[in-house]
C-alpha cells in the first residue's frame, strides 16, 4: 500500500517485465478520409455511369496491356543476353549480343521507361477513380504517358552519356541492370523530370521574354 495517501497506478507487465506499449493515437479525420476515399461506412455503390465505367475499363486494359508487353519484351531481352542466343526474333533485329550492347542498353531503357510510365498512370487511374476525380478528358494523358515515358528515358540517357545534362555521372550507365533501373525511374517520374529539364533549358537558352525586346512608347510609330 502507498503511504503517501496518493492513489498508485499499477501497470501490468508483459513477459519481458516491461510495461506494454501504449496504443497509437486514433487517426485524424483527414487520415480516415484518405483511407475511406471520403465515403460513409457501407456506401459501396459506384458514383460513375455505365458509360464512364466503359472508358475506365478501356484505359485500364490499355495500361495493363502496355505494361505486360513491355515486361515480356524485357524478359525476352534478358533471355537473349544471358543465353547468348544465336537465333530467333531478337537475334534477327540485333545480331550477336556481344556486338549489340549499345542497342540492348537503350532498348532496355526504353522498355523500362514504358513500365515506369504505365505504373505511374495506373496509380493515378485508381486514385482518381476512387476519389471521384476521374474525368474523360484525361484519356489523352493516360494513353500517351507510357510512350512519352519510354521516349524521355532514352533521350535523357543520351543527354547524360553525352554530358549535355550533368544530372548523373555518365560512367555508371553501362550495365543492363543500371539501364533498367534508370529507365523505370525516369518513366515513373517523367512529369518531374520534364520540369527539371525545362529549368535546364531556360538556363542554357533563356526564355522568349529574355530574348524578345520589349516595346516601349517611343518604339510606336506616331503615325
Amino acid at each position: 500500500m502507498s503511504t503517501s495517501g496518493e492513489q498508485s497506478t499499477i501497470l501490468p507487465l508483459n513477459a519481458t517485465g516491461k510495461p506494454p506499449e501504449a496504443f497509437a493515437p486514433p487517426p485524424s479525420a483527414i487520415d480516415l478520409n484518405s483511407l475511406t476515399d471520403g465515403r460513409d461506412e457501407g456506401a459501396y455503390a459506384t458514383k460513375y455511369s455505365a458509360g464512364a465505367w466503359t472508358q475506365i475499363v478501356v484505359e485500364l486494359t490499355y495500361l495493363v496491356g502496355m505494361l505486360a508487353c513491355a515486361l515480356i519484351c524485357l524478359g525476352l531481352l534478358a533471355k537473349y543476353t544471358v543465353f547468348q542466343e544465336q537465333s530467333g526474333l531478337i537475334f534477327s533485329f540485333l545480331g550477336p549480343a556481344e556486338r549489340s550492347k549499345t542497342l540492348l542498353l537503350y532498348a532496355t531503357i526504353a522498355l523500362s521507361g514504358v513500365c515506369g510510365g504505365c505504373s505511374s498512370a495506373l496509380k493515378w487511374l485508381y486514385h482518381s477513380v476512387a476519389k471521384q476525380r476521374w474525368h474523360r478528358d484525361r484519356v489523352i494523358w493516360r494513353f500517351t504517358v507510357p510512350l512519352l515515358s519510354g521516349t524521355l528515358a532514352v533521350f535523357t540517357g543520351l543527354m547524360i552519356v553525352s554530358g549535355l545534362v550533368p544530372f548523373l555521372a555518365r560512367s555508371w550507365l553501362t550495365s543492363l541492370t543500371a539501364a533498367a533501373a534508370f529507365g523505370f525511374f525516369v518513366g515513373l517520374f517523367s512529369d518531374n523530370l520534364l520540369a527539371a529539364l525545362e529549368k535546364v533549358a531556360f538556363n542554357i537558352f533563356g526564355t522568349m521574354n529574355d530574348r524578345t525586346p520589349k516595346r516601349t512608347d517611343s518604339d510606336v510609330d506616331p503615325k
